[in-house]
């Protein structure tokens, strides 16, 4: 009997839903992981990638680690839906959305398209003189080379409502830039209470410059492609 061929396309980047999917799965053993993996990325039900032939999974494990597990990526400005799409700056973030935050990150992650839909908001207006794009896994980043991109772009002031009708679309929005627009922003208010404990006199120089040290390593690690001309960013910031 001739067999039956499996013809699979794999996504070039995983969704925030997959990703949330694929990460809230109660399984244990490697072997179910892999099976449910699998099952969500090519959007197949879990009994029927059971029934495929180990031989084809152990094929597909590569691949699908490399999607489950692509390293973070942080992009000031994405295209998303043929929109662009901005980072929200720490130094600018509202109390409104920062209580949001803080409240979705407690199940951080069932919440994952809501708190993307508060990190990345529509631009509303940006003075580059052309965009120019870099282009990864058909995601389109600005790569326009300024000094600081953060002062060259404004979004979308924030509203707890849209960002309710936005955290559909966001589902899809690629979950390795999500997770490098987490992390940064992570970075970001570490940096920020770091400078208040010295300015306040709760902490020494040395044990500011290692934290600041420490964190400034971690955030230059999200930086994708695409990305290069924000490094500057990562130096030390002074707030008032």
């Amino acid at each position: 009997m001739k067999k039956k061929e499996i013809t699979l396309d794999l996504p070039e980047y995983l969704g925030v839903k997959t990703y949330q999917d694929i990460v809230n799965f109660k399984g244990t053993g490697e072997a179910e992981k892999l099976i449910n993996a699998i099952a969500s990325i090519i959007e197949k039900d879990i009994e029927e990638v059971k029934q495929w032939p180990i031989k084809v999974l152990k094929e597909l494990s590569d691949d699908i680690s490399e999607l489950a597990f692509a390293k973070e990526q942080f992009h000031t400005i994405v295209e998303f839906h043929g929109e662009l799409y901005g980072y929200a700056h720490m130094k600018q973030v509202t109390l409104g959305e920062y209580i949001d935050l803080e409240n979705l990150s407690k199940d951080l992650n069932n919440n994952m398209a809501a708190i993307c839909a508060i990190l990345y908001r529509p631009v509303v207006k940006h003075r580059f003189d052309g965009l120019k794009f870099a282009v990864k896994q058909k995601i389109k980043s600005v790569n326009n080379k300024v000094e600081n991109p953060f002062d060259y772009y404004t979004i979308e002031t924030y509203d707890s409502e849209k960002r309710k009708d936005r955290e559909k679309l966001f589902e899809s929005f690629p979950a390795h830039v999500f997770n490098g627009a987490l992390a940064f922003f992570l970075g970001s208010a570490g940096l920020y209470l770091n400078n208040i404990l010295f300015s306040q006199k709760n902490t020494t120089m040395r044990t500011k410059m290692n934290h600041e040290n420490q964190i400034l390593q971690t955030l230059s690690q999200t930086i994708g492609v695409g990305s290069e001309p924000y490094t500057v960013y990562l130096n030390p910031i002074s707030y008032p």
